[in-house]
């Protein structure tokens, strides 16, 4: 039997954990699907610090090594590594007498390096290093032993000051933060990384350009306008473009994202075919927004996401499976950011309502806050809520803050997928008050495999797979009114046997779609472009 070799390209630039990105559950499943398959074979191809963040990804998500391969460039960034050292220590506070030296530190290091910086972020072997040593003579070497002077007198500086200065000690830290990191270093640092992801992707190209037996790539995300260099038929995903239809929320995340949404703009233009998971993004977005024509794009919707094979032990045991659940939900909520009070926790069995997202503007985050107010003050349910998203976000922090919800609302943070699993199989009820979403959100499915029902936002993805209209009726509310949603919310707190019954239906009938059928249709669209 023949087997046909495709290829995915990842391509994330440095210090991005795969297991906190959408992309992660989502190319874990499609493997899955594609593990059932014996005449596919699937290339990855990424950056070579996305090696190991693979790896632990397909590890926590019990895929096994034997469905894909990986290839990366050879040899990490030297500039990577010295970062991600410098970025793992513990930050310091420091006295105020080190503000004066970091300043002068840092007006002579930045214009120093800012000359030889690009060059020097792409030396990723030894070979490299000469020829970039020998490219910049002196300058280099002097720019690199003052580098490993300045870091180090810095770090014990600040080690020694931690514990000599204590008084008015965090506005100082502050202070000295706001002088190590100014705009200007900033911008620098940006660079930096994309000079050196830059220098990454052409390595990978070359690598590509290798792998001849690789009949059409794919990319399962928009970011990288790179993806369409390659000389092979490629097909694109294009989950969604979230900040074209919310721009004001969006607009605080700056230049950064401007680029961001520069560069998914010119992926879209540039590709070929397209696929998305819903038919509102390929017609309201890609069609009547960006122009394409609805010939190049295909509609591929998810299978369910299941999580009830994460959180029982083997051989089954009811019992122990519940304890072992309870177990993890105590190590989630005791590193949660209100060590004051969850450090010690030890009520395994507290009733809360379950939220797992990150936090953007189109998660709709503060209206599930304000309909929680409602119910906490108001209707006096006993209910935590819990949250997967940064509890340091501004708008959510000031909420809780002035709201005094610090003991109410936990932000579980950082969750493997068995911890995962185990929230929302605990949870009295799951919830996702999103304005909009690139399919269905997995919070149905996710929810209801492991037992536990969902109230959620009314919105076009969802209602394109969720179409019963009693299901509708007692599952869905209104995005723009936290009162609709305390409302749904506490309707089904008080009647969860009664919604988990009518959404159990539902689930089965998707159920019947798997990640097999994903697999299959994509690699149908691969074969018919791939076709000479």
């Amino acid at each position: 039997m023949s087997v046909k070799e495709y290829g995915i390209y990842i391509a994330y630039p440095p210090m991005v954990d795969l297991k906190k990105e959408g992309l992660g559950r989502y190319l874990a499943m499609f493997l899955k699907g594609a593990g059932e398959r014996e005449d596919l074979s699937f290339t990855i191809v990424c950056p070579s610090w996305s090696r190991e963040a693979l790896a632990e990804l397909f590890e926590s998500e019990r895929i096994s090594a034997d469905l894909f391969t990986i290839c990366t460039p050879q040899g990490e960034p030297y500039a990577l590594k010295f970062f991600e050292r410098l970025h793992r220590r513990k930050k310091n506070r420091r006295g105020r007498w080190l503000l004066n030296f970091v300043q002068k530190a840092r007006a002579l290091s930045l214009g120093f390096w800012g000359n030889i910086a690009s060059q020097a972020v792409q030396v990723h072997s030894l070979s490299a290093l000469l020829i970039f040593l020998a490219s910049t003579g002196l300058k280099g070497l002097i720019a690199i032993i003052l580098g490993l002077f300045i870091v180090p007198v810095v770090t014990v500086a600040a080690v020694v000051t931690y514990f000599l200065k204590k008084i008015s000690r965090s506005k100082i830290y502050h202070r000295i933060i706001s002088v190590l990191v100014p705009t200007s270093a900033n911008g620098l640092a940006m660079h930096l990384f994309d000079e050196m992801h830059r220098a990454e992707l052409d390595r990978m190209q070359n690598i590509i350009g290798q792998l001849s037996d690789v009949r059409a790539w794919y990319c399962p995300v928009a970011f990288w306008p790179s993806f369409h260099d390659i000389d092979k038929p490629r097909l694109i995903c294009i989950p969604d473009v979230w900040p074209t239809d919310f721009p004001v929320g969006f607009s605080s995340h700056g230049d950064r994202l401007k680029l961001i949404v520069e560069r998914v703009n010119e992926s879209i233009y540039r590709a070929d075919h397209l696929v998305t998971y819903s038919n509102e993004i390929k017609w309201s977005t890609l069609v009547d927004h960006y122009g394409i024509n609805p010939n190049k794009v295909s509609v591929i919707h998810h299978a369910p996401n299941r999580m009830d094979g994460f959180n029982s032990t083997r051989p089954p045991n009811p019992g122990l499976s519940l304890k072992y659940c309870q177990n993890l939900l105590l190590s989630a909520i005791r590193r949660s950011v209100n060590q004051k009070y969850t450090g010690s926790f030890k009520n395994s069995q507290v009733d809360y309502i379950f939220y797992a997202s990150q936090f953007r503007p189109n998660k709709n985050v503060l209206t599930l806050l304000r309909a929680y107010v409602h119910l906490l003050r108001e209707k006096h349910i006993s209910h935590k809520l819990f949250l997967t998203g940064n509890g340091e976000a501004a708008d959510v922090k000031e909420f809780v803050t002035r709201h005094r919800l610090q003991n109410d609302v936990l932000f579980l943070h950082g969750l493997s997928t068995s911890e995962l699993a185990a929230c929302y199989q605990l949870a009295d009820l799951a919830v996702n008050p999103s304005f909009a979403e690139g399919g269905c959100p997995f919070t149905f499915t996710e929810a209801l495999s492991v037992g536990t029902p969902v109230v959620m936002a009314r919105i076009p993805v969802t209602e394109e797979v969720l179409t019963d209209p009693d299901l509708q009726q007692v599952t869905l509310f209104d995005p723009y009114s936290w009162q609709d949603c305390a409302n749904r919310i506490e309707w089904g707190l008080h009647h969860r046997d009664e919604l988990l019954e009518v959404q159990n239906k539902a689930f089965e009938q998707l159920s019947r779609r798997t990640w097999t059928d994903v697999v299959n249709e994509h690699v149908a669209i691969l074969d018919r472009i791939s076709q000479p």
